[in-house]
């Protein structure tokens, strides 16, 4: 496993801030890899995350006020507890005795200055909460406009896949083989979508494997996801800016806003906004996001307008899910998420499907609430053990998954495991414009590049 991501967004920028400090130390890698749990300093700070979430204490407690600061030590471990604990102080903006204690048990230690420098990084990443997020609304109902899908197109889908890591660029180069018209990204830039992770974990990546310029021009989209806005969402807007520029992409396919249109003859893919609602660091656990009423009204007009063309709908958050709880404990079952589903509930019956991330697995539902075809994706990048259990139902299997075998009902398409961790895996979407029909491919990354499930749309 070469990263551990959590849900959490303050620790999700801690893990921002220790690697920036880190790169500022010892300056990126000679082949733009980032730093992984192989590292000390990453393994350290990944540590003290994980036992902040759990309460375990790795770090010698500061002495109280008024008293001499703790002892020096101390292992890497203890050190990012340390500088942990000083960081969220700061921006818990708890006593003034308590931060000194802290400071002064960092700074008399035999820790690297570079834990001290995290924690003030930390902050900094906190300081974005004090403006808005950039959203860029819809003023009517063709901001944006539809954006031209080729005919026929052979569009490629990750989800939750910009972490920079060898697994995400091998991943990639099995989608690059399939020779894909248009690459969609569902969301989620690790650990916080920093304007360096923006522009070197999802980017440079996909310039480089896809092998975009002059000679190979192909459009890639992207959505926002939770950890593309735990630094405020400008990096996200700046990169979008840059993602489809000539000659990455060909004229006019330039991606002006964090949802989209893709129209071909025959089909339109609708990409939405569900990381705007999703961005507070001190709800994550129980935030129940939705879209903005103008966006909303966007996207049905779309729908309206389609002139017979079939509709697929991407987000990075899932309508509903049997093994991940969505929204506050109050909202049923938690399986749910009783917004969306509202805002778009009179639509379902014209949607084909609908693809979403947010959850690290592969979930293919059989018709459930008026969708025909819910499907999670967001087992790109992101590693998993089997430990993890993600095929465990939160709500008693309410929600009926599709089987890999019609003849064995009781076995769902899962993806399959590598050792201790589940196999990441990837989308290919082919369209047929002149039948309006489409078929869905989903793949494993193995060394045989396996073919899951292979489903068929608009018959």
């Amino acid at each position: 496993m070469s990263l551990k991501t959590f849900r959490d967004p303050a620790l999700s920028r801690w893990q921002s801030a220790v690697e920036a400090v880190l790169h500022r130390k010892e300056g990126p890698a000679p082949d733009g890899s980032r730093p992984t749990l192989d590292h000390p300093v990453v393994a350290a700070a990944t540590t003290a995350a994980a036992h902040t979430l759990s309460g375990v204490a790795t770090a010698p407690a500061p002495a109280g006020a008024g008293t001499a600061a703790a002892p020096a030590c101390c292992t890497d471990d203890e050190c990012a507890h340390l500088a942990l604990q000083l960081a969220k102080a700061r921006v818990e903006h708890r006593p003034a005795d308590e931060i000194q204690q802290l400071e002064d048990s960092l700074r008399f230690s035999t820790c690297d200055p570079l834990w001290a420098q995290a924690a003030t990084e930390y902050v900094h990443f906190f300081d974005v909460d004090k403006g808005e997020i950039p959203y860029r609304a819809s003023t009517g109902p063709n901001d944006p406009p539809p954006l031209p899908l080729p005919e026929n197109a052979t569009v490629a889908l990750i989800a939750d896949w910009g972490t920079g890591t060898p697994e995400a660029q091998a991943l990639l180069e099995k989608v690059a083989a399939h020779r894909p018209d248009v690459l969609i990204h569902l969301g989620d830039v690790y650990y916080s979508g920093t304007e360096t992770e923006n522009m070197k974990y999802l980017l440079d990546v996909v310039n480089q494997v896809l092998g975009r310029g002059p000679g190979h021009p192909v459009p890639v989209f992207n959505l926002t996801g939770n950890h593309d806005m735990y630094s405020g969402g400008g990096p996200y807007y700046a990169m979008l800016g840059q993602l489809n520029q000539p000659p990455l992409a060909p004229p006019g396919q330039l991606q002006t806003h964090s949802f989209f249109s893709l129209r071909s003859s025959g089909w339109q893919l609708l990409g939405m906004d569900t990381g705007l609602h999703d961005s507070n660091v001190f709800d994550v656990e129980t935030a129940m996001t939705y879209l903005e009423d103008t966006e909303l009204a966007w996207h049905k007009n779309q729908i309206a307008t389609a002139g017979g063309r079939r509709t697929i709908l991407l987000s990075h958050h899932q309508l509903f899910s049997d093994f991940s709880a969505i929204g506050p404990k109050d909202n049923g079952d938690r399986s749910l998420n009783v917004l969306l589903k509202s805002q778009f509930d009179d639509v379902l019956d014209k949607v084909e499907a609908w693809l979403w991330g947010h959850e690290h697995n592969l979930e293919i539902y059989a018709p459930y609430l008026g969708l025909e075809r819910g499907r999670c994706i967001g087992c790109s990048a992101v590693p998993v053990f089997v430990t993890q259990q993600p095929y465990k139902s939160c709500v008693g299997g309410k929600i009926p998954l599709l089987p890999a075998n019609p003849a064995v009902p009781g076995v769902p398409v899962m993806l399959g495991t590598t050792g201790s961790i589940y196999n990441h895996g990837y989308v290919i979407l082919k369209l047929d414009d002149a039948s309006r029909t489409a078929t869905l491919s989903y793949y494993q990354d193995t060394d045989t590049g396996d073919l899951l499930f292979v489903e068929k749309l608009g018959v």
